[in-house]
């Protein structure tokens, strides 16, 4: 542990936001399965592994009569994280420094117990004794009700990543990271150069085919790397530990922490749990008994590299092996969908489309649509796991800025305030839904003017954007649900 201490602190891992293990979405997953958890507005969230606590800040925000808090081993970004969140102006939210092998019942007792408890990116990046500790940290501070959300890189989909990462561990060898990092891109072009090369003179069809997936691979880290995502390389392919694991495997770990799985955050559970094609669907049903044993051929046929689980405490079952979810009309009636489509394809979709980036429920979207009301129930189970579509168990209301009556929220401003200030801001900027907020410096400048006294025209003069600009501006604040009433 002190070796990834060290990888941490020199070369920080950017804290961004990740849409599928907000405790939004988490709570909606939730009371869409019909279990109790937490409401959010006085939840207690924990983000073990929290970098600058990018990925929890965007709660803290908005909801300020909940608890955040943040745990990492790193020292430099705990202090940098904690240092932001003091910039914002938030008193709900602290990071920690603490090692999860050494937590005792004093760390323990002071953390307390939390709702929702999110582990993105630490599982497969960590030493088997470290994944124990980790397991065992959310056990014991899990709270009765509580969710917990363990994303994890998975087989059989990382089998042909390994062989990247494994070129990559043997050409840096015997380097520092920094000299490490700039060994393997200029190898990994070298290796780029030779797939693409040896493809058009290959004639064994097998060899070729082999080839092709490697170079899909290469292309797509590639792709990364010219992002400038150096600190993904560095902890994902040369990280000391990663350790994908099958999924099967991962639900015997957590069942001896007593811990049981629930679903998956992204609702591939049930809406990719078969082929489609009846053949293939009858002999699954015939040969494979248990939802982990379904949910792992599941993994075999797609090809799966990356799960993201929701779990629980397995008291919770109450003696049963799985939890028995029923998707009605009423379970589908619990959430709030906001979605858009420039292109919608049904009835239920435009419906969405023309309220976003207000959230609609099943009874309101039966309404809206008169007398083809029955449409709804399909149409919306058909976006529910689209990644554009956006879930929560209360309604999400976006206002439209208007002076006297509407203005940005102060913890907003003061959130954007940060990225103005910011040579090189250490988190990325997200709504309270984690979802990814791209304002340049210059419109972050004139967002802080939506103050409730100026008006559109007023703004409009003083700064260099034409009307239509100011208008798009204006929306993509209303869509990240920044402005609150007077």
């Amino acid at each position: 542990m002190n070796k990834a201490k060290k990888a941490y602190d020199e070369i920080p891992y950017f804290s961004a936001a990740f849409s599928d293990c907000s405790p939004v979405r988490i709570e909606a997953v939730a009371k869409f399965l019909g279990l109790k958890a937490a409401g959010l507005k006085e939840a207690r969230v924990l983000e073990l592994g929290s970098s600058y606590g990018g990925n929890i800040l965007p709660f803290a925000i908005s909801h300020k009569n909940a608890k955040v808090v943040g745990v990492d081993i790193s020292s430099h970004q705990v202090a940098e994280g904690n240092k932001v969140a003091k910039q914002i102006g938030l008193e709900n939210f602290t990071l920690f420094e603490r090692n999860f092998l050494h937590m005792n019942e004093s760390d323990i007792k002071e953390l307390g117990k939390f709702d929702y408890i999110i582990a993105h990116g630490v599982y497969s990046w960590v030493s088997p004794n470290v994944r124990d500790a980790l397991l065992a940290t959310i056990k014991a501070l899990l709270s009765e009700d509580g969710i917990a959300y363990v994303s994890y890189n998975t087989y059989p989909g990382w089998k042909s990543l390994d062989i990247l990462r494994d070129f990559m561990l043997f050409v840096s060898s015997g380097n520092d990271s920094k000299e490490a990092l700039a060994h393997v891109k200029g190898e990994l072009n070298f290796l780029q150069d030779y797939l693409k090369f040896s493809l058009q003179s290959q004639s064994d069809v097998v060899y070729k085919d082999s080839m092709k997936l490697l170079l899909t691979q290469l292309n797509f880290l590639q792709g990364i790397i010219a992002k400038g995502n150096d600190y993904y390389i560095l902890h994902d392919f040369l990280e000391a530990s990663n350790e994908p694991i099958y999924f099967h495997k991962f639900a015997k770990h957590i069942d001896k922490h007593g811990l049981c799985y629930v679903i998956d955050a992204s609702l591939n559970d049930i809406f990719a749990s078969s082929t489609g094609i009846y053949r293939f669907d009858a002999h699954i049903e015939q040969n494979y008994d248990s939802r982990i044993k379904k949910e792992q051929l599941n993994d075999f046929l797609f090809n799966r590299s990356f799960r993201k689980s929701l779990i629980a405490h397995k008291e919770r079952l109450g003696g049963a092996e799985d939890f028995d979810a029923v998707l009605g009309e009423s379970e589908l009636d619990r959430i709030y969908f906001s979605y858009f489509s420039e292109q919608p394809r049904t009835k239920t979709q435009e419906i969405l489309s023309k309220s976003y980036p207000q959230s609609l429920n099943l009874s309101e979207v039966k309404a809206a649509l008169g007398e083809n009301a029955n449409e709804a129930f399909v149409g919306l189970l058909e976006i529910l796991n689209d990644a554009n579509t956006k879930i929560s168990s209360s309604k999400l209301v976006a206002l439209a800025y208007e002076p006297s009556k509407t203005k940005l929220k102060p913890r907003a401003a003061a959130y954007l305030k940060y990225f103005l200030n910011a040579s090189s801001p250490v988190i990325s900027l997200a709504n309270e839904l984690n979802g990814k907020l791209s304002l340049s410096h210059e419109e972050i400048k004139i967002a802080l003017k939506f103050d409730g006294k100026a008006s559109l025209k007023d703004i409009a003069k003083s700064v260099n954007l034409s009307k239509d600009e100011l208008d798009k501006l204006a929306f993509k604040l209303s869509e990240a649900y920044f402005f609150e009433e007077i």
